[in-house]
Protein backbone atom coordinates (compact mmCIF):
# COMPACT_ATOMS: atom_id res chain seq x y z
CA UNK A 1 0.00 0.00 0.00
CA UNK A 2 1.23 3.64 -0.60
CA UNK A 3 0.67 6.73 0.77
CA UNK A 4 0.70 10.58 -0.10
CA UNK A 5 2.48 12.95 1.72
CA UNK A 6 -0.65 13.51 4.06
CA UNK A 7 -1.08 9.70 4.00
CA UNK A 8 -3.98 9.64 1.87
CA UNK A 9 -4.37 6.48 -0.31
CA UNK A 10 -3.24 7.24 -3.53
CA UNK A 11 -4.55 5.84 -7.32
CA UNK A 12 -2.02 3.64 -9.06
CA UNK A 13 0.25 6.03 -10.91
CA UNK A 14 1.57 5.60 -14.34
CA UNK A 15 5.54 5.24 -14.49
CA UNK A 16 5.17 7.85 -17.39
CA UNK A 17 2.66 10.11 -15.74
CA UNK A 18 3.55 13.33 -14.46
CA UNK A 19 6.56 13.07 -12.08
CA UNK A 20 5.07 12.68 -8.04
CA UNK A 21 6.36 12.54 -4.93
CA UNK A 22 4.77 10.77 -1.56
CA UNK A 23 5.91 8.86 1.41
CA UNK A 24 5.13 4.81 1.07
CA UNK A 25 4.49 3.34 4.81
CA UNK A 26 5.67 6.30 7.12
CA UNK A 27 2.87 7.81 9.10
CA UNK A 28 4.86 10.27 11.12
CA UNK A 29 6.44 12.59 8.04
CA UNK A 30 8.84 14.37 10.69
CA UNK A 31 10.74 11.09 12.28
CA UNK A 32 14.18 11.88 12.09
CA UNK A 33 16.29 9.38 9.68
CA UNK A 34 20.49 9.52 9.68
CA UNK A 35 22.48 8.16 7.34
CA UNK A 36 26.30 7.64 7.89
CA UNK A 37 28.17 9.25 5.21
CA UNK A 38 31.84 8.78 3.52
CA UNK A 39 33.76 11.68 5.02
CA UNK A 40 35.01 12.49 1.30
CA UNK A 41 31.43 12.28 -0.49
CA UNK A 42 29.62 14.26 2.42
CA UNK A 43 32.53 16.85 1.61
CA UNK A 44 31.37 16.96 -1.93
CA UNK A 45 28.14 16.53 -1.44
CA UNK A 46 28.25 20.28 0.79
CA UNK A 47 30.75 22.16 -1.65
CA UNK A 48 28.34 20.95 -4.92
CA UNK A 49 25.29 21.13 -3.32
CA UNK A 50 24.82 17.63 -5.23
CA UNK A 51 23.84 14.48 -3.50
CA UNK A 52 24.53 11.02 -5.32
CA UNK A 53 21.58 8.11 -5.73
CA UNK A 54 22.51 4.80 -6.61
CA UNK A 55 21.11 1.57 -8.41
CA UNK A 56 20.69 -1.62 -6.79
CA UNK A 57 22.90 -3.63 -8.73
CA UNK A 58 25.92 -2.03 -7.24
CA UNK A 59 24.79 -2.28 -3.90
CA UNK A 60 26.23 -5.23 -1.72
CA UNK A 61 23.42 -7.31 -1.11
CA UNK A 62 22.73 -9.65 -4.47
CA UNK A 63 18.91 -9.72 -4.33
CA UNK A 64 18.28 -6.08 -3.68
CA UNK A 65 15.87 -5.98 -5.95
CA UNK A 66 14.55 -9.18 -6.18
CA UNK A 67 11.97 -8.84 -9.20
CA UNK A 68 14.70 -7.98 -11.30
CA UNK A 69 15.67 -11.98 -10.56
CA UNK A 70 12.46 -13.41 -11.55
CA UNK A 71 11.51 -14.82 -14.91
CA UNK A 72 7.80 -15.30 -15.68
CA UNK A 73 7.27 -19.09 -17.03
CA UNK A 74 3.72 -19.15 -18.92
CA UNK A 75 4.52 -22.28 -20.44
CA UNK A 76 1.50 -24.53 -18.65
CA UNK A 77 -0.84 -22.21 -19.21
CA UNK A 78 -0.33 -21.20 -22.93
CA UNK A 79 2.33 -22.52 -24.10
CA UNK A 80 3.39 -20.09 -26.59
CA UNK A 81 4.19 -17.50 -24.45
CA UNK A 82 7.22 -19.31 -22.81
CA UNK A 83 8.84 -17.54 -20.38
CA UNK A 84 10.46 -13.83 -19.89
CA UNK A 85 12.22 -12.14 -17.43
CA UNK A 86 10.04 -9.55 -14.93
CA UNK A 87 12.76 -6.79 -15.64
CA UNK A 88 11.50 -6.26 -18.66
CA UNK A 89 8.65 -4.47 -16.74
CA UNK A 90 11.00 -2.98 -14.60
CA UNK A 91 11.73 1.20 -14.87
CA UNK A 92 15.17 1.82 -14.00
CA UNK A 93 15.48 3.15 -10.28
CA UNK A 94 18.22 5.02 -7.83
CA UNK A 95 18.33 5.02 -4.27
CA UNK A 96 19.83 6.56 -0.77
CA UNK A 97 19.78 4.28 2.14
CA UNK A 98 18.57 6.41 5.31
CA UNK A 99 17.44 4.39 8.84
CA UNK A 100 15.78 4.78 11.63
CA UNK A 101 18.09 3.44 13.88
CA UNK A 102 18.55 6.08 16.54
CA UNK A 103 22.35 4.91 16.01
CA UNK A 104 24.42 1.66 17.09
CA UNK A 105 27.86 0.51 17.53
CA UNK A 106 27.30 -2.31 14.61
CA UNK A 107 26.12 0.41 11.75
CA UNK A 108 29.05 2.82 13.31
CA UNK A 109 31.55 -0.35 12.70
CA UNK A 110 29.62 -1.38 9.74
CA UNK A 111 29.97 2.32 8.05
CA UNK A 112 32.61 4.29 9.32
CA UNK A 113 36.36 2.51 9.69
CA UNK A 114 38.86 4.41 12.38
CA UNK A 115 42.25 3.22 13.37
CA UNK A 116 44.24 5.54 15.35
CA UNK A 117 48.13 5.89 14.86
CA UNK A 118 49.71 4.70 17.98
CA UNK A 119 51.90 7.52 17.77
CA UNK A 120 49.86 10.50 15.76
CA UNK A 121 46.35 9.13 17.21
CA UNK A 122 45.11 10.37 14.00
CA UNK A 123 42.87 8.07 11.88
CA UNK A 124 44.58 6.22 9.46
CA UNK A 125 41.74 4.96 7.35
CA UNK A 126 40.15 8.38 6.59
CA UNK A 127 38.98 7.10 3.36
CA UNK A 128 36.65 4.61 4.90
CA UNK A 129 35.27 7.39 7.67
CA UNK A 130 31.98 7.90 8.19
CA UNK A 131 29.74 11.18 9.23
CA UNK A 132 26.42 10.66 11.01
CA UNK A 133 23.65 13.36 8.82
CA UNK A 134 20.51 13.93 10.41
CA UNK A 135 17.39 14.78 8.59
CA UNK A 136 13.62 14.10 8.41
CA UNK A 137 11.31 11.85 5.32
CA UNK A 138 9.62 15.55 5.35
CA UNK A 139 12.80 17.93 4.74
CA UNK A 140 13.53 14.66 2.28
CA UNK A 141 10.14 15.06 0.12
CA UNK A 142 10.73 19.34 0.46
CA UNK A 143 14.21 18.32 -1.26
CA UNK A 144 12.42 16.25 -4.10
CA UNK A 145 10.24 19.10 -4.44
CA UNK A 146 12.50 21.54 -5.73
CA UNK A 147 13.99 18.74 -8.53
CA UNK A 148 10.36 18.91 -9.68
CA UNK A 149 10.12 21.95 -10.07
CA UNK A 150 13.34 21.96 -12.54
CA UNK A 151 11.88 19.62 -14.98
CA UNK A 152 12.04 16.23 -13.57
CA UNK A 153 12.25 13.22 -15.38
CA UNK A 154 11.78 10.91 -11.95
CA UNK A 155 9.08 9.94 -9.21
CA UNK A 156 10.70 10.34 -5.74
CA UNK A 157 9.20 7.77 -3.09
CA UNK A 158 10.63 8.11 0.38
CA UNK A 159 9.56 4.61 1.74
CA UNK A 160 9.93 2.47 4.69
CA UNK A 161 12.00 -1.09 3.92
CA UNK A 162 9.59 -3.72 5.36
CA UNK A 163 11.86 -6.93 6.44
CA UNK A 164 10.16 -10.43 5.24
CA UNK A 165 11.37 -14.21 5.17
CA UNK A 166 12.45 -15.17 1.17
CA UNK A 167 9.70 -16.88 0.58
CA UNK A 168 7.16 -14.45 1.11
CA UNK A 169 9.09 -11.84 -1.13
CA UNK A 170 8.82 -14.42 -3.64
CA UNK A 171 5.20 -14.83 -2.38
CA UNK A 172 4.45 -10.65 -3.19
CA UNK A 173 5.80 -11.18 -6.27
CA UNK A 174 3.80 -14.30 -7.69
CA UNK A 175 0.59 -12.80 -6.30
CA UNK A 176 1.08 -9.20 -8.35
CA UNK A 177 2.20 -10.83 -11.25
CA UNK A 178 -0.91 -12.77 -10.91
CA UNK A 179 -3.03 -10.10 -9.72
CA UNK A 180 -5.53 -7.48 -11.62
CA UNK A 181 -2.17 -5.75 -13.82
CA UNK A 182 -0.29 -9.05 -13.68
CA UNK A 183 3.34 -8.38 -14.32
CA UNK A 184 1.96 -4.64 -15.59
CA UNK A 185 2.10 -3.67 -11.52
CA UNK A 186 5.19 -3.01 -11.40
CA UNK A 187 5.44 -0.48 -14.58
CA UNK A 188 3.50 1.97 -11.80
CA UNK A 189 5.20 4.29 -9.63
CA UNK A 190 3.61 2.05 -6.51
CA UNK A 191 4.43 -1.43 -8.06
CA UNK A 192 8.30 -0.50 -8.49
CA UNK A 193 8.36 1.25 -4.90
CA UNK A 194 7.12 -1.54 -3.62
CA UNK A 195 9.64 -4.14 -5.11
CA UNK A 196 12.47 -1.69 -3.71
CA UNK A 197 11.29 -1.96 -0.44
CA UNK A 198 11.20 -5.70 0.24
CA UNK A 199 14.48 -6.75 1.66
CA UNK A 200 15.02 -10.00 3.36
CA UNK A 201 15.25 -10.15 7.57
CA UNK A 202 18.91 -10.71 7.39
CA UNK A 203 19.45 -6.60 7.18
CA UNK A 204 16.89 -6.11 9.59
CA UNK A 205 18.95 -4.20 12.16
CA UNK A 206 19.48 -1.78 9.45
CA UNK A 207 15.72 -0.30 9.83
CA UNK A 208 16.08 1.18 6.18
CA UNK A 209 13.70 4.16 5.10
CA UNK A 210 14.88 4.66 1.17
CA UNK A 211 14.78 7.55 -1.05
CA UNK A 212 13.75 6.41 -4.25
CA UNK A 213 13.83 7.93 -7.71
CA UNK A 214 12.44 5.99 -10.58
CA UNK A 215 12.84 7.06 -13.94
CA UNK A 216 9.55 7.90 -15.70
CA UNK A 217 10.90 8.54 -19.37
CA UNK A 218 12.19 4.85 -19.12
CA UNK A 219 13.59 3.76 -22.64
CA UNK A 220 15.03 -0.16 -22.77
CA UNK A 221 17.20 0.93 -25.92
CA UNK A 222 19.24 2.90 -23.54
CA UNK A 223 20.94 1.27 -20.58
CA UNK A 224 20.40 3.96 -17.75
CA UNK A 225 23.52 5.35 -15.54
CA UNK A 226 24.36 3.71 -12.40
CA UNK A 227 24.42 7.09 -10.57
CA UNK A 228 22.23 9.83 -10.06
CA UNK A 229 23.23 13.13 -8.97
CA UNK A 230 20.28 15.55 -7.25
CA UNK A 231 20.46 19.56 -6.11
CA UNK A 232 20.40 19.75 -2.88
CA UNK A 233 20.93 22.48 0.10
CA UNK A 234 23.09 20.75 2.87
CA UNK A 235 22.04 23.86 5.10
CA UNK A 236 18.11 23.29 4.54
CA UNK A 237 18.00 19.33 4.06
CA UNK A 238 20.61 18.19 7.11
CA UNK A 239 19.49 19.15 10.68
CA UNK A 240 22.74 18.08 12.31
CA UNK A 241 25.92 16.12 11.52
CA UNK A 242 28.17 14.77 14.02
CA UNK A 243 31.73 12.79 13.33
CA UNK A 244 32.70 8.96 14.63
CA UNK A 245 33.19 9.70 18.57
CA UNK A 246 36.08 7.50 18.05
CA UNK A 247 38.50 10.19 16.89
CA UNK A 248 40.51 11.99 19.05
CA UNK A 249 39.19 15.59 20.27
CA UNK A 250 41.69 17.55 18.17
CA UNK A 251 41.16 15.60 14.78
CA UNK A 252 37.26 16.28 15.83
CA UNK A 253 38.16 20.07 15.57
CA UNK A 254 39.47 19.70 12.36
CA UNK A 255 36.81 17.69 10.98
CA UNK A 256 34.54 20.62 12.17
CA UNK A 257 36.66 23.43 10.57
CA UNK A 258 36.56 21.17 7.12
CA UNK A 259 32.92 21.33 7.41
CA UNK A 260 32.53 24.91 8.00
CA UNK A 261 34.96 25.69 4.91
CA UNK A 262 32.91 23.23 2.90
CA UNK A 263 30.32 25.56 3.34
CA UNK A 264 28.02 23.80 5.83
CA UNK A 265 26.46 26.22 8.51
CA UNK A 266 24.09 23.86 10.35
CA UNK A 267 24.42 22.39 13.77
CA UNK A 268 27.58 20.08 14.22
CA UNK A 269 26.44 17.73 17.46
CA UNK A 270 29.35 15.75 19.36
CA UNK A 271 28.89 12.28 19.88
CA UNK A 272 29.43 11.31 23.30
CA UNK A 273 28.93 7.76 22.71
CA UNK A 274 32.77 7.12 23.34
CA UNK A 275 33.49 9.11 26.21
CA UNK A 276 34.63 7.75 29.88
CA UNK A 277 31.98 8.80 32.23
CA UNK A 278 33.38 9.14 36.17
CA UNK A 279 30.36 8.76 38.28
CA UNK A 280 30.41 9.66 41.90
CA UNK A 281 28.18 6.98 44.39
CA UNK A 282 26.83 8.70 47.26
CA UNK A 283 26.65 6.28 49.84
CA UNK A 284 24.26 6.07 52.38
CA UNK A 285 26.03 3.56 54.82
CA UNK A 286 29.35 3.09 56.15
CA UNK A 287 31.86 0.72 54.51
CA UNK A 288 35.25 -1.24 54.53
CA UNK A 289 38.48 -0.35 53.45
CA UNK A 290 39.69 -1.61 50.55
Amino acid sequence: MAFGANGDVMELVQINAAATRFAAGISDLDMPVRRIFPLGRLLQAIKSNEMALIAPQLWDDPREDPTALCMLDGTELVPSKGQRQLADYLAPAWAQCWSLNPGSDTLLRAYSRVRLDPKSRRNMDRDNEGVIVNTTVRRLLSAAERWHADGSDGHVVVGRVEYLGDELIWQRIVNACNGEHGPRFFCTVQGRANSLLWKREYFGHEQEVRLLLIDRSWRQDEPPPTVRFVNIDPNTLFTSISFDPRLELFELNERDAELRDAGYKGEIVRDRNYEKVLSQLMMTRDWPDP
